[in-house]
C-alpha cells in the first residue's frame, strides 16, 4: 500500500485501499492510528513525515539546502569547544560532521540536477518550467555559497587539525576537499544545463505563439489574406512540403534476394553507371612481421612497493617522487607524470602519511621554455602507521 500510496503522490480513495487483498479496515485503522497514514472524507494519503522520509532515503524530491547549513554550523561549534577542551566527544563530533557535509552536499547536487532535468522533461506549462528553473538556479547558487564556507572553514581550520595526530581524521578532510572539489565542478555543468534549458524554452515559447497565432487567422480564414503564408510555403524546400513521388517499381524485396532479381539489379546499376570497382583482385600475402612498428610496449608501475620504499626514506613525498629512479622498462617519467603520482599516492595511501602543514616551492622550465613556480604539499612517512 505504501508504494501505491508514494507512487501516485496524491491521495487514494479509501475503497481502492481496502479492494487490496493485504488490507481490511482494522488494519487501515491501526495505520492510522499510528500515523503513517491520515484519511479525510475516505480519501487517503501518506503523512508527511514518512513521503520526507523516503524521499530523503531515495535522494529525490526537493533540494534542501539546509542540512549542508546545519552541519557547517554543527563543525563551527564543535571545533570551537575543540580547542577549549580536548574531550574526544568533541573530536568525534568533527569527524561526524566533516562526514556529514560530504554526504549532504552530494546528496543535494544530486536531487538539483534530477528535479532540473524532470522539470525541463515533464512539466507543460512553460511559464511554470521557467519559474522552477530561476528557483533551482537560486538553490543552486546557495550550494555553491555553502561550499565555499566549507572550503573557508576546512582551510581556517588545517593548522589545527595538523596538531590532532588522528590518522582518520586526515583521511576524512582529504575526502571533503576532493569532493567539494569535485561538486563545485559539477554545479558549474548543472549552471550551464540551467541556461542551455531556459534558453531553449524561451525560443519554443516564442514559436509556439507564432503558431497560436497562425491557427487564429486560419480559424477566422484570414491567414491567405493577411499573410504571405501561402508564398512564404511554396518557396520552402524542405522535404516535408515536397510533392511526395511514389515508386514506379512493384519488384519486392523477396524477389530481388533472387538470383532473377539480383540479374535486374546488375542491369539497372550499369545503366546509371554504378558498378565501378566491382571487380577487385585478391590482396597479397601480408610480409611477416607487418605489425612490429604498431606493438606498443607497456609496463605498470608498482605504486604498491614505492610506497613501501617511501615509508623508508628520510624526505617528503614530493622530493621522493621527483629524484626516484624508475626502472628501465618503465622508462623516464615527465614531470607532470610524477606530479600526477604525487597526487594519486597522497590520495590513495593517506592512511600511510602524515601532512605537515608545510608547503615547498620548486622552478622548472616546460617545454615552452619558460621558467615557473610550483608550490606542493610538504608530505611525509606516518612512522607511527609502520610501527602499528
Amino acid at each position: 500500500m505504501v508504494e501505491l500510496l508514494f507512487g501516485s503522490k496524491d491521495s487514494v480513495n479509501k475503497s481502492e485501499i481496502l479492494a487490496r487483498d493485504d488490507m481490511s479496515d482494522e488494519k487501515l485503522e491501526k495505520l492510522v492510528a499510528y500515523e503513517i497514514i491520515h484519511e479525510n472524507n475516505n480519501v487517503i494519503g501518506l503523512d508527511d513525515r514518512i513521503v520526507t522520509f523516503i524521499e530523503e532515503f531515495l535522494e529525490i524530491g526537493e533540494v534542501t539546502t539546509s542540512f549542508i547549513n546545519d552541519n557547517i554550523q554543527s563543525l563551527n561549534e564543535n571545533l570551537k569547544y575543540y580547542r577549549i577542551d580536548n574531550n574526544p566527544r568533541f573530536l568525534r563530533n568533527i569527524k561526524r560532521s566533516l562526514k556529514k557535509i560530504s554526504s549532504t552536499t552530494s546528496r543535494e547536487v544530486m536531487k538539483l540536477h534530477k528535479n532540473i532535468d524532470e522539470t525541463y522533461k515533464n512539466q507543460d506549462n512553460y511559464l511554470i518550467k521557467l519559474e522552477e528553473l530561476d528557483k533551482y538556479k537560486r538553490k543552486r547558487d546557495d550550494i555553491i555559497n555553502l561550499i565555499k564556507e566549507s572550503e573557508q572553514i576546512v582551510s581556517e581550520a588545517q593548522g589545527f587539525f595538523n596538531t590532532i595526530i588522528d590518522a582518520e581524521l586526515n583521511s576524512i578532510v582529504i575526502d571533503l576537499r576532493y569532493i567539494l572539489v569535485r561538486n563545485r565542478d559539477y554545479l558549474n555543468e548543472i549552471q550551464a544545463q540551467i541556461i542551455d534549458y531556459i534558453n531553449r524554452i524561451q525560443y519554443q515559447a516564442e514559436i509556439y505563439k507564432k503558431i497560436q497565432r497562425l491557427k487564429e487567422l486560419k480559424d477566422y480564414e484570414e491567414l491567405k489574406y493577411k499573410t504571405n503564408f501561402v508564398e512564404v510555403v511554396a518557396e520552402t524546400k524542405a522535404l516535408m512540403f515536397q510533392k511526395r513521388n511514389p515508386l514506379k517499381s512493384k519488384l519486392s524485396l523477396d524477389f530481388l534476394h533472387t538470383d532473377q532479381g539480383y540479374a535486374i539489379v546488375q542491369k539497372v546499376a550499369a545503366k546509371i553507371n554504378m558498378l565501378r570497382n566491382t571487380v577487385r583482385k585478391p590482396a597479397g600475402k601480408m610480409a611477416e612481421g607487418f605489425d612490429l612498428n604498431n606493438l606498443e610496449e607497456s609496463a605498470s608501475l608498482n605504486i604498491e612497493g614505492l610506497v613501501k620504499k617511501f615509508m623508508h626514506s628520510d624526505t617528503d613525498l614530493f622530493r621522493f617522487v621527483l629524484d626516484y629512479k624508475f626502472p628501465e622498462k618503465v622508462g623516464e617519467l615527465t614531470l607532470e607524470k610524477r606530479i600526477s603520482l604525487y597526487v594519486g599516492i597522497s590520495i590513495d595511501y593517506d592512511h600511510n602519511l602524515v601532512i605537515s602543514g608545510k608547503t615547498g616551492r620548486m622552478e622548472y622550465i616546460n617545454e615552452k621554455k619558460q621558467r615557473l613556480r610550483l608550490g606542493y604539499a610538504i608530505i611525509i612517512p606516518n612512522k607511527k602507521q609502520m610501527k602499528e
